[in-house]
Protein backbone atom coordinates (compact mmCIF):
# COMPACT_ATOMS: atom_id res chain seq x y z
CA UNK A 1 0.00 0.00 0.00
CA UNK A 2 2.45 2.73 0.78
CA UNK A 3 4.90 3.50 -1.75
CA UNK A 4 8.51 3.13 -0.69
CA UNK A 5 10.33 6.00 0.11
CA UNK A 6 12.26 8.21 -2.02
CA UNK A 7 15.94 7.67 -2.31
CA UNK A 8 18.32 9.86 -0.32
CA UNK A 9 20.34 12.14 -2.71
CA UNK A 10 16.53 13.50 -4.00
CA UNK A 11 15.70 13.84 -0.48
CA UNK A 12 19.26 15.08 0.72
CA UNK A 13 19.34 18.19 -1.76
CA UNK A 14 15.72 19.13 -1.03
CA UNK A 15 16.39 19.47 2.48
CA UNK A 16 19.72 21.40 1.57
CA UNK A 17 17.75 23.59 -0.52
CA UNK A 18 14.88 24.49 2.41
CA UNK A 19 17.37 25.05 4.47
CA UNK A 20 19.11 27.30 3.03
CA UNK A 21 15.95 29.02 1.75
CA UNK A 22 15.13 28.74 5.52
CA UNK A 23 18.31 30.22 6.34
CA UNK A 24 18.37 33.22 3.78
CA UNK A 25 15.34 34.77 5.53
CA UNK A 26 17.57 36.67 7.91
CA UNK A 27 19.49 38.70 5.17
CA UNK A 28 16.54 38.99 3.36
CA UNK A 29 14.07 40.39 6.43
CA UNK A 30 16.98 42.64 6.73
CA UNK A 31 16.85 43.93 3.28
CA UNK A 32 12.84 44.36 2.77
CA UNK A 33 12.99 46.32 6.56
CA UNK A 34 15.77 48.95 5.43
CA UNK A 35 13.00 49.10 1.69
CA UNK A 36 10.31 49.89 3.96
CA UNK A 37 12.00 52.23 6.03
CA UNK A 38 13.39 54.11 2.26
CA UNK A 39 9.67 55.48 1.04
CA UNK A 40 7.98 58.61 1.76
CA UNK A 41 5.30 56.90 3.87
CA UNK A 42 7.50 55.52 6.38
CA UNK A 43 9.25 59.00 6.99
CA UNK A 44 5.58 60.53 7.49
CA UNK A 45 4.55 57.62 9.69
CA UNK A 46 8.00 57.91 12.28
CA UNK A 47 7.89 62.06 11.96
CA UNK A 48 3.85 61.75 12.74
CA UNK A 49 2.86 58.62 14.05
CA UNK A 50 -0.22 58.23 11.43
CA UNK A 51 0.80 54.41 10.58
CA UNK A 52 -0.93 52.60 8.30
CA UNK A 53 0.29 48.88 9.07
CA UNK A 54 -0.60 45.03 8.17
CA UNK A 55 -2.19 43.34 10.86
CA UNK A 56 -0.21 41.48 13.03
CA UNK A 57 -1.60 37.96 12.07
CA UNK A 58 -0.68 37.89 8.77
CA UNK A 59 3.66 38.53 9.88
CA UNK A 60 2.97 35.74 12.02
CA UNK A 61 1.07 33.44 10.22
CA UNK A 62 2.82 33.05 7.43
CA UNK A 63 6.79 32.65 9.31
CA UNK A 64 4.08 30.09 11.25
CA UNK A 65 3.14 28.25 7.88
CA UNK A 66 7.09 28.89 6.47
CA UNK A 67 8.26 27.03 9.53
CA UNK A 68 5.93 24.42 9.55
CA UNK A 69 6.73 23.76 5.97
CA UNK A 70 10.42 23.75 6.56
CA UNK A 71 9.78 21.14 9.51
CA UNK A 72 7.63 18.87 7.24
CA UNK A 73 10.63 19.26 4.23
CA UNK A 74 13.16 17.93 6.84
CA UNK A 75 11.21 15.19 8.26
CA UNK A 76 9.25 13.73 5.53
CA UNK A 77 11.27 10.88 3.28
CA UNK A 78 8.94 11.27 0.25
CA UNK A 79 9.97 13.94 -2.70
CA UNK A 80 6.21 14.79 -3.52
CA UNK A 81 5.24 15.81 0.01
CA UNK A 82 8.86 17.32 0.64
CA UNK A 83 8.29 19.08 -2.47
CA UNK A 84 5.35 20.39 -1.84
CA UNK A 85 5.79 21.54 1.39
CA UNK A 86 9.09 23.28 -0.22
CA UNK A 87 6.87 25.34 -2.18
CA UNK A 88 4.82 26.04 0.07
CA UNK A 89 7.75 27.06 2.00
CA UNK A 90 8.48 29.79 -0.48
CA UNK A 91 5.47 30.95 -1.05
CA UNK A 92 5.11 31.62 3.10
CA UNK A 93 8.37 33.44 3.21
CA UNK A 94 7.60 35.76 -0.19
CA UNK A 95 4.42 36.56 2.00
CA UNK A 96 6.22 37.63 4.61
CA UNK A 97 8.58 39.65 2.88
CA UNK A 98 6.17 41.30 0.74
CA UNK A 99 4.11 42.37 3.93
CA UNK A 100 7.26 43.57 6.02
CA UNK A 101 8.65 45.49 2.10
CA UNK A 102 4.93 47.17 2.31
CA UNK A 103 4.52 47.69 6.14
CA UNK A 104 4.00 51.50 6.11
CA UNK A 105 2.26 51.58 3.11
CA UNK A 106 -1.35 53.16 2.29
Amino acid sequence: MNAAPTPAPTTRRLRMWATTAALLMVPASILAVLLALTSERAGWCITYGDCASNPDWLYQGSLLVAGMAWVTVLCVPRKRVGGSAYVLQLAAQGTFLMAVATTYGY
